[in-house]
């Protein structure tokens, strides 16, 4: 059987490449306490990360222009 990853999860475990992480825990329990969270856009192909407010939604993406970035902890469904 083959494990079929949402858009989120596959974006979280990006990020979590991008950030340097070996796995979302990793990732969530060095910034859960932070005024800022790591966040990255939700736009297919577009891997622009940023820091942003932990409970961000839809942040501006520098990269490809839209209000698709999204912080690790909304990613991880913990905000």
């Amino acid at each position: 059987m083959e494990l079929a990853l949402t858009t989120k999860s596959k974006k979280l475990m990006r990020l979590c490449e991008i950030e340097g992480y070996d796995n979302p825990y990793d990732l969530l329990q060095a910034v859960m306490t932070d005024s800022v969270s790591p966040a990255i856009c939700m736009t297919e192909g577009c891997d622009y990360t940023a820091e942003m407010e932990p409970d961000q939604r839809e942040g501006y993406c520098e990269a490809c222009g839209g209000n698709t970035m999204m912080s690790a902890l909304v990613l991880a469904d913990l905000i």
